[in-house]
C-alpha cells in the first residue's frame, strides 16, 4: 500500500498563493518561497526532511511539493524532482523554459541536473546545502554557480529556511522524526 503524502492535494495547475499575513512590500521571491516553506513544513510533519519546492511560470504557482523520500521509499523523491515530474504531467510538456524553481534548500546535483534538462532557467533557494549537510553529513554540493547553465540565486528567506532545518534536526535527535 502506497502512503498518501500530505501535499498530494496541490495538483491543480496555477495555484493561487494565499498572501494573507505577507507584507505588501514583500518581494515576489518571498511570496513564492513561502509556498515552498509551507510544503517543507507539511513534509516535515510527515516525517520527511524539511525541503519544499515551488515551480512558478508566468508569475503563478504551477505546483508545490515536499520531499517524499521516506514515505515513497524512493531516493529520487526530492521536492525538486517531484515538482518537475508533476509540472511536466500537468502542463503536458517536458520543456519548462521560462519557469523559476523556488526551493527551501540549495538543490543537490541530481536536482540541478533535472532542472537543466527541464529547461528551468532560474533556481532560487533559501538555506545553503552546507546547512543541510551540517545536520545530515550526507549532502553533495553542486559545481560552482558560474559553471552551471542555469542561474542560481541563494539566500531567499534563508534564516527561516535554516530554522526549519534546525527544528527538524532537534526532532531527529529527540527521536520523533526520521
Amino acid at each position: 500500500m502506497k502512503p498518501v503524502h500530505p501535499d498530494a492535494s496541490t495538483v491543480a495547475p496555477m495555484i493561487d498563493v494565499d498572501t494573507t499575513g505577507i507584507a505588501s512590500d514583500a518581494s515576489p521571491h518571498d511570496v513564492f518561497m513561502r509556498a515552498a516553506l509551507e510544503a517543507a513544513r507539511r513534509g516535515m510533519l510527515a516525517g520527511e526532511p524539511p525541503v519544499g519546492a515551488c515551480l512558478v511560470a508566468d508569475g503563478e504557482i504551477v505546483v508545490t511539493r515536499s520531499n517524499a523520500v521516506i514515505g515513497e521509499l524512493d531516493i529520487t523523491a526530492h521536492a525538486e524532482m517531484r515538482v518537475i515530474r508533476e509540472a511536466c504531467r500537468q502542463l503536458r510538456k517536458l520543456d519548462l523554459s521560462g519557469s523559476t524553481l523556488y526551493v527551501t534548500v540549495e538543490p543537490c546535483l541530481m536536482c540541478l541536473t533535472a532542472c537543466h534538462y527541464a529547461g528551468i532557467g532560474k533556481v532560487v533557494y533559501g538555506a545553503g546545502i552546507a546547512d543541510m549537510n551540517a545536520v545530515t553529513g550526507n549532502e553533495l554540493a553542486a559545481a560552482p554557480a558560474n559553471d552551471l547553465p542555469l542561474k542560481l540565486e541563494g539566500g531567499c528567506l534563508a534564516a527561516e529556511c535554516r530554522g526549519l532545518i534546525v527544528t527538524w534536526s532537534g526532532s531527529r535527535q529527540a527521536g520523533s522524526v526520521s
